[in-house]
């Protein structure tokens, strides 16, 4: 079986964006399942044997060209993705660790088109809303939620309520599970048949615990994905705020 190259770790970036609000839901899935959905250039990354899936609803904000100021009614957009962390086949040297998205719901419409055409991603459009508020003892109350409209398969619904103890906010420790779901700094798409790459940066992530209290997994049902519920095991991580430079998607 031939060996693919290594991938050029070259950036070129083309957009800057704000990323807030974020909170991190993950679950263990069967790596056959996540396997039996990913194109078969890429594998499931594990962790200690396990592949993972992720819900991560944010607000994105402050949305440019590198070249350009942002635009009224363009810079802005609340996001939701469901994603699995990935390593491309058979792969000399570097396994080039990144993040697969099977979906990404999004209110801004032209948002949706851009990326669906750029990127190859599977951008859906959608009604959303995000909360967070403290409360006098501390605790944040974190709640998301988005209904797909276009395109199908559609209706779809997500829904995600945790709540966060004043703990502070901290990167990941290096080599800990934390670490290997957050710090992820590249992605694959497919787009026309065509496998992409393109790298992030930002500075690591400052994170904290917390816990699930409610989910609706309709996203992760859609996407081929067994559903998962609040009463299974999640590790849930709310984010601090981080200003990212978004990479050019370049072939494989």
């Amino acid at each position: 079986m031939l060996s693919k190259p290594s991938i050029d770790k070259k950036f070129h970036q083309i957009y800057w964006q704000t990323w807030s609000q974020l909170v991190f839901v993950h679950w263990a899935v069967s790596p056959a399942a996540i396997a039996a959905i990913l194109p078969g250039e890429l594998e499931p990354d594990l962790y200690e044997g396990k592949a993972y899936v992720g819900l991560v609803p944010f607000r994105m904000s402050a949305i440019r060209p590198v070249f350009l100021p942002a635009l009224p009614g363009l810079s802005r957009t609340l996001e939701t993705n469901i994603r699995t962390y990935v390593k491309l086949r058979n792969c000399q040297g570097d396994p080039t660790p990144a993040v697969w998205f099977f979906s990404l719901e999004a209110e801004n419409p032209v948002a949706v088109i851009l990326a669906r055409l750029g990127y190859g991603l599977p951008y859906f459009q959608a009604s959303m809303w995000l909360n967070s508020e403290r409360d006098p003892a501390g605790m944040t109350h974190y709640s998301a939620g988005s209904v797909r409209h276009w395109p199908k398969p559609a209706p779809v619904e997500s829904v995600v309520e945790a709540r966060f103890a004043d703990h502070p906010l901290e990167p990941a420790r290096p080599g800990s599970l934390e670490a290997f779901l957050i710090e992820r700094y590249a992605l694959f798409a497919k787009h026309r048949g065509k496998l992409l790459h393109a790298l992030v940066k930002h500075d690591p992530y400052r994170i904290a615990p917390g816990e699930l209290t409610r989910c609706q997994s309709g996203l992760l049902t859609a996407a081929g994905l067994p559903a998962l519920t609040t009463d299974q095991a999640a590790i849930v991580h709310r984010a601090a705020d981080v200003r990212v430079r978004i990479g050019c998607a370049e072939g494989v």
